[in-house]
């Protein structure tokens, strides 16, 4: 089956699964606590919910399909695009973090 993720639009995701096409939208000037709409192809709002990962948990189980790791992968291949760009400096220039995690030292 046929299945894709894509962000097509900044806080627009559409999902593809077989036939089923859904959009997931953000509302940034609503005053809800579930601000992620996930739509029909034709705009008409099926879910509400409260992060873009529940939305996407909500899709998965109407279709059985992973949704989840769909996105992830669509995610992957942006971040996979964006490393290929050439870099403008050189990394070997810049400090090194000096921070820590906690329990680095007893790993040692």
């Amino acid at each position: 089956m046929d299945y894709s993720v894509e962000e097509i639009q900044p806080n627009v995701w559409c999902v593809r699964v077989g036939t089923v096409m859904r959009l997931i939208r953000f509302r940034s000037d609503s005053m809800t606590f579930a601000p992620w709409d996930v739509t029909s192809a034709e705009g008409q709002v099926l879910w509400s919910a409260a992060s873009l990962a529940s939305a996407f948990r909500w899709i998965q189980a109407r279709t059985g399909y992973p949704v989840e790791a769909l996105f992830a992968q669509a995610l992957l291949e942006r971040s996979g695009a964006a490393q290929s760009a050439p870099a403008v400096g050189d990394a070997s220039n810049a400090p090194a973090d000096p921070r820590q995690a906690v329990g680095d030292d007893l790993l040692s």
